[in-house]
């Protein structure tokens, strides 16, 4: 896994893992409801000063964060996240980057990401690199099916 793949999947599993901990309000209303995930949605644009772009290309812009999140959280512990996030730099020569993917949670914390997990396009040039199909990390390694040519690349040749 490239280190990409790490820093934009690891900051939506923070999310995952702060709703995990800190449950929606109405969880104990969920009660009445047994059986039923409970269901958070949340959405959200910012835009930042992006280092990870400028340690991988040596170019300082902003990015620009369109994301939303739907998570459905189990009885058992379990959850799906649906996500829907662009990383839109304002430099137009770094590639902007599209997830549309479920990572599903399993209750022993295995993780598995299904869908689009990576799109790196430019306007202009269209898709640079497609990673779909489905990804699970375990505690001794990574099972993947479908291509996912973004986790044998390396970053700097198709984003910058």
């Amino acid at each position: 896994m490239t280190a990409l793949s790490k820093l934009r999947l690891g900051g939506l599993v923070v999310a995952v893992a702060v709703l995990a901990i800190f449950p929606p309000a109405g969880q104990a209303a969920a009660s009445k409801d047994a059986g039923k995930p409970i269901v958070e949605r949340s959405a959200q644009t910012v835009t930042f000063f992006d280092d990870y772009i400028f340690e991988l290309c040596g170019v300082a812009t902003d990015t620009t964060l369109t994301e939303r999140i739907v998570t459905k959280t189990y009885l058992d512990g379990s959850q799906t996240v649906h996500i829907n996030a662009w990383f839109v730099p304002e430099d137009p020569r770094i590639a902007s980057e599209q997830d549309a993917r479920t990572d599903v949670i399993a209750p022993d914390g295995t993780r598995t990401v299904k869908g689009l997990a990576i799109r790196l396009y430019r306007k202009g040039e269209g898709t640079i690199i497609r990673d779909a199909g489905w990804v699970r990390f375990l505690e001794d390694g990574v099972i993947s099916r479908g291509p996912h040519p973004y986790l044998e690349t390396d970053p700097a040749d198709v984003i910058c």
